[in-house]
Parts: structure tokens; C-alpha cells; sequence
């Protein structure tokens, strides 16, 4: 089940600098041990700044960031997910809030910018789903009409970290399809 490009390492090393994009989109993998060290406030602004720039439908940036690092603000942000164990490890936790208008891919493409900025400098991340948005909201605090379905958990890699298992991809030929399915 693993087909891999031509030239991709089955277990890729972690955190490579200097990698071009391309090969980053491929290797990169939720990494959910952290140190205890706290995210530096230059390393969350360039992620920040990468989140900012995602492009966006018509270009109407209908999103905003709740960055949370207090413990008990994130354990009750945890409450809404029910896979949030990487959010309560991590120093850091990137609500993405979609805005009024906003749409759910743009979401998406912003929680893929923020990781692969994170990896390029060296921070590892993990996607976080809040299947009762209603309950996130609440708990961020956020106006009528805005949702927060997604978080990004964000913390420097533990000793040792790495992805929980590696699993390879499918076939090309289960995936595209030219013209018609």
C-alpha cells in the first residue's frame, strides 16, 4: 500500500532544513510527543505570519487565530474534540476560527500553512479536530456567527519524537482518475 515517489524516503528525517517545498509537503507527518520548553515568541510569529498569508477564497481571509497556552484554557478547549491529547501535551494550541462567510476549505488550507511553516522551522504540530464546535466556541469566547471546528497543536519535538507509525500512501491508480471516475 505504500507508493512512494520516485526519490522519497519511506521514513524521512525530521525537521531537514533546507528542503524544498515539494519534498516538505511529503514528508510531513502530526508529530504528537513535545519537550517542555515553550514555544519562543519568534518561532509562533513566523507561524503566524505563514497563516496570514494563506491564500483564501476571493482572497476574503475569513479567519483569525485564538492562540492558547494556558493549561486550563486548553483542557477545557480539549473538551471539545475527542481525540485532543496532542493539544494538552503541547505548550501551544492554534484555534483556527472561521469567520462570517468563511469556508470550511480555507480552514483547511490554513491548518496545512501553519504546519508547514511550524516544520520548517523545527516545531512539530498536530491537527486537532473539535467535533462540538458549538462548545469551542463558548469556550474561546467567539462572536455569533464565527466557528471553530480545527486547532493546530504546536510544541518542539520530545527527544525522539516521530510520527506514531508511518502509513504509506495508496496506489496512484486508487486515487486519480482521468475525466470520469
Amino acid at each position: 500500500m505504500s507508493t512512494l515517489a520516485p526519490g522519497v524516503l519511506a521514513h524521512p528525517p525530521r525537521y531537514a532544513r533546507g528542503m524544498s517545498t515539494y519534498e516538505r509537503i511529503l514528508k510531513l507527518r502530526a508529530i504528537r510527543d513535545y519537550g517542555d520548553r515553550m514555544l519562543s515568541d519568534e518561532d509562533l510569529g513566523k507561524i503566524l505570519e505563514a497563516a496570514r498569508w494563506t491564500g483564501s477564497s476571493k482572497n476574503t481571509q475569513n479567519w483569525s487565530f485564538v492562540v492558547v497556552s494556558d493549561p486550563a484554557q486548553k483542557n477545557r478547549l480539549a473538551a471539545a474534540g475527542d481525540f485532543t491529547v496532542p493539544m494538552l501535551n503541547a505548550p501551544v494550541a492554534i484555534a483556527i476560527v472561521e469567520e462570517p462567510g468563511g469556508y470550511e476549505f480555507d480552514s483547511g488550507r490554513v491548518a496545512q500553512n501553519i504546519m508547514l511553516a511550524a516544520d520548517a522551522i523545527g516545531v512539530a504540530t498536530c491537527p486537532i479536530t473539535l467535533h462540538r464546535d458549538e462548545l469551542a466556541g463558548d469556550v474561546l469566547g467567539l462572536p455569533e456567527g464565527c466557528r471553530c471546528r480545527y486547532a493546530i497543536s504546536l510544541g518542539y519535538p520530545a527527544p525522539g519524537a516521530g510520527p506514531r507509525r508511518f502509513g504509506g500512501r495508496k496506489p496512484m491508480d486508487d486515487l486519480v482518475h482521468y475525466d470520469r471516475y
